[in-house]
């Protein structure tokens, strides 16, 4: 069954879309849902990103069964029966996730950094990385269900001079490229709005 990817920028409504088109558009009940901002981390902060985690847990269907899976989404997703209806999301955590876990990516080792010893900048490990989305989106796309992804759109705004963020917009930026490539149908979402970028609305 098909692989959708739904993006949009903070605050679009993209996961109040996708959520919705989950279960009326596709029309799944039981959903596997896939939080890769790990709800259970009790010593997130931010006062705003909770009450942001509460609004989803909130607008959630109570059968949706919640994965929390901040390192490795993927395997995830891949480990369920393939017939289970998944939506991810989003992206933009697992990635921040990922570079965050690597010792390049460290306050004190990237002030120290060059361009060829971060792991995000370096294009062959970009490349590598690229190659293993594409394997496994590619699996991902033939299971027997639907599954739908939600990622964030960075790519609009002005970009910031740090080189960690520099280094997650372009990676996140190749996700999508690679995501959307395998997917049946990519929906930008503005304002709440969704317009097709690659396919129709089924």
């Amino acid at each position: 069954m098909p692989l959708w990817l739904v993006i949009g920028g903070n605050s679009s409504g993209k996961s109040a879309w996708a959520e919705e088109f989950m279960v009326k558009t596709l029309g799944y009940r039981d959903v596997d849902y896939i939080a890769t901002l790990d709800e259970s981390y009790h010593a997130l902060n931010d006062a705003t990103l909770q009450e942001k985690i509460k609004e989803h847990q909130m607008r959630r269907p109570s059968q949706w069964t919640v994965w929390n899976e901040p390192v490795n989404p993927i395997n995830r997703i891949l480990a369920l029966p393939t017939d289970h209806g998944v939506l991810w999301d989003g992206v933009g955590p697992y990635i921040v996730r990922n570079m965050l876990d690597d010792p390049r990516h460290t306050p004190v080792n990237k002030r120290h950094a060059s361009a060829d010893d971060a792991l995000w900048s370096s294009t062959n490990s970009l490349h590598t990385i690229m190659k293993d989305w594409e394997d496994l989106l590619v699996k991902i796309h033939r299971r027997s269900a639907d599954t739908v992804i939600v990622s964030e759109e960075t790519g609009l705004g002005i970009l910031d001079i740090n080189s960690f963020t520099q280094d997650f917009v372009r990676a996140l930026g190749k996700f999508n490229q690679v995501a959307s490539s395998c997917a049946k149908g990519v929906i930008m979402v503005v304002a709440g709005l969704p317009m097709w970028l690659k396919g129709a609305c089924p």
